[in-house]
């Protein structure tokens, strides 16, 4: 099997998602909240990319005031606003950015001053040129999931890749703690 196969790109067998899209799963958005939900709770969280609504979803069962857009209609939200180019008027941010644009999207989330999580490839640190966009924003949290999600399903029952949430709150933190999520059952609502 081909890497690209494995990790969601484009193959003999499969193309790339359009715009980028893959659902969050919903276990996903639950391990984030188990651990920060205090951080996103007292205002309006924005989902950017929101696609067909899965981490809205959760975050609407958590009781969290949520706003829902996407720059592509994937049948969830409004649709037509592009993050990167739009005001923020919400308390907070959390997003599954499309992997292309993941460091525009946390330049910008950054310049809000309000606490936002990204969901992100395990690796995308791992790149030396994402460091300086790490050490000017700092995350207080890097949340690694202890399972692989499947985030293309059409592709296998099984994920295959890892993923992290990678947190920040209004400034950039001194210290990032580097949490291991156990993964959560899915029925599970707080």
């Amino acid at each position: 099997m081909r890497s690209s196969t494995i990790i969601g790109g484009a193959s003999n067998q499969y193309k790339r998602n359009a715009a980028d899209f893959y659902s969050t799963p919903r276990e996903c958005t639950i391990a984030l909240l188990d651990t920060y939900q205090r951080l996103f709770e007292g205002s309006r969280v924005w989902e950017p990319a929101c696609g067909s609504g899965a981490i809205s979803e959760v975050l609407k069962e958590r009781r969290l005031a949520v706003v829902s857009t996407d720059l592509h209609d994937q049948g969830y939200g409004d649709t037509g606003l592009n993050f990167l180019t739009a005001d923020c008027n919400c308390g907070s941010i959390i997003t599954n950015p499309p992997f292309n644009l993941a460091a525009n999207f946390i330049e910008h989330a950054a310049s809000f001053n309000v606490p936002f999580a990204m969901l992100i490839k395990s690796t995308y640190w791992h790149a030396a040129k994402r460091y300086d966009l790490f050490q000017r924003t700092k995350p207080m949290a890097v949340i690694a999931m202890s399972w692989r999600p499947a985030m293309s399903p059409e592709r296998g029952k099984s994920g295959t890749m890892d993923f992290i949430w990678t947190v920040w709150d209004r400034k950039p933190s001194k210290n990032t703690q580097y949490i291991v999520a156990k993964k959560p059952k899915q029925d599970i609502q707080k």
